[in-house]
């Protein structure tokens, strides 16, 4: 089996109905939880229901794109008084705008994966386009040369149309793809991950591929390693027979 072909290591799924509560799970299991780390930690959740892009970007360096992601109210998974990010992409070859992509280098989401024990991202995500997407989540270290490079995630396909789904990306190091030519060692990045991706790119690499799409994102998630997913599973079905609701 070539590595493009390998099959990615499970993560547990979660019931829609879930996901909301596990912010209380990891208090009841004695987990740090919160929206606003000073570094990546286990369950870090962005929601947007602060009616902000809460610094997800499409164009890094400066660049200006001409379809910045929005926030959409009433757009989530969950219905009424549920926001949810809108990324939209003209499909242009050159220049910002033109890919299906969002990124994050704001302090909750970069640092050492490895450290926090982040092994997995999850999050909601809804094709608004007329053509299947790809999904893959990417990561970069701080500077070309000098950390691993550029890795990506295996791809999701989501069909045109789609409605809200739930995805889930390993990004343990042997599930994880080369973004570029320049990509020397996953475990290297994941040590000091300085960029988070999340992107249509129905072949593996960290630019994406050119597309007129949009997509709606929502509930995104540091997921710990798969054996420790499975515990925080028991502490939501615990939360939830104490009559916890869907929190944002």
């Amino acid at each position: 089996m070539t590595t493009s072909q390998r099959e990615p290591t499970p993560f547990p799924l979660h019931a829609r109905s879930s996901r909301g509560i596990r912010a209380g799970a990891l208090v009841a299991l004695g987990v740090a939880w919160t929206t606003t780390a000073s570094a990546i930690t286990v369950g870090q959740l962005d929601t947007f229901q602060n009616g902000t892009t809460l610094q997800w970007v499409d164009a890094l360096n400066g660049a200006i794109s001409p379809v910045p992601p929005t926030v959409v109210a009433n757009a989530g998974p969950g219905g009424a008084g549920d926001f949810a990010l809108r990324i939209s992409a003209t499909g242009s070859v050159s220049g910002p705008g033109g890919r299906l992509v969002a990124n994050n280098i704001q302090a909750r989401w970069i640092g050492s994966y490895t450290q926090a024990g982040v092994n997995g991202i999850m999050l909601d995500l809804r094709n608004l386009s007329a053509v299947d997407l790809t999904i893959r989540v990417g990561i970069d270290g701080p500077a070309v040369g000098t950390t691993g490079g550029r890795w990506v995630s295996q791809g999701v396909v989501v069909p045109s149309g789609s409605g809200w789904r739930t995805l889930t990306f390993s990004l343990l190091p042997g599930d994880l793809l080369p973004g570029d030519f320049a990509a020397t060692s996953a475990t290297t990045t994941l040590a000091n991950v300085a960029v988070l991706r999340v992107m249509h790119a129905p072949v593996a690499g960290w630019v994406g591929a050119p597309q007129a799409a949009q997509m709606d994102i929502d509930d995104i998630e540091a997921l710990p390693e798969p054996t420790f997913a499975l515990s925080l599973l028991v502490g939501s079905l615990f939360v939830r027979s104490l009559g916890s609701s869907r929190g944002h």
